[in-house]
């Protein structure tokens, strides 16, 4: 795990006093800074965002740190938002619905969430491989009351956006990495 550290990329590209993310190009440069240190890790690696010392974070910085990085590595690498509060999820879910793009919260309390538009068959086979730790898809079949072909479809999405990931046979969730 790799953790990101988004207060401290922000103090090396604005004052050390200021918490907020909120215009485009703060956004723009705190993404370049991301990007750079995402160069120096593995794509197997899990790349934990963390939001915990920002303050604010508008749309237009939601939009250039969290969905550019989705757009460009989100199909490579694992991302976990951690620290995010209510207001920062108003706006990462504003944009991730815009670009149909989906991600893995972790709030202040811990609790770890999907953000994006994203079926309710996957978001319940989500929950559950987060409930227990991981499941195996036969565990998932005969807890969920979907078709076999719909919860296969589901976990095949899940894994595809990097929501999860399967190691021996289990669905893990992105906190095993």
């Amino acid at each position: 795990m790799q953790l990101i550290d988004l207060k401290g990329i922000l103090n090396l590209t604005q004052s050390p006093l200021y918490n907020n993310l909120v215009t485009r190009s703060t956004g723009r440069a705190v993404r370049s800074r991301v990007e750079e240190e995402l160069e120096k890790i593995d794509e197997a690696q899990l790349a934990v965002i963390d939001f915990g010392q920002v303050n604010c974070l508008d749309f237009s910085c939601a939009d250039e740190i969290v969905a550019k990085l989705l757009l460009a590595h989100g199909t490579g690498r694992y991302f976990l938002l951690r620290g995010v509060s209510g207001a920062h999820m108003e706006a990462i879910e504003a944009v991730l619905d815009r670009h149909g793009l989906a991600t893995v919260a972790e709030d202040r309390s811990g609790e770890v969430q999907l953000l994006g538009p994203i079926n309710e068959i996957a978001r319940k086979a989500f929950g559950m491989v987060m409930k227990n730790g991981s499941a195996r898809e036969q565990d998932l079949l005969e807890s969920l009351d979907y078709s076999p072909d719909s919860v296969k479809e589901a976990l095949d999405e899940l894994c595809t956006r990097r929501l999860i990931f399967l190691a021996s046979a289990s669905y893990q969730p992105l906190t095993s990495i």
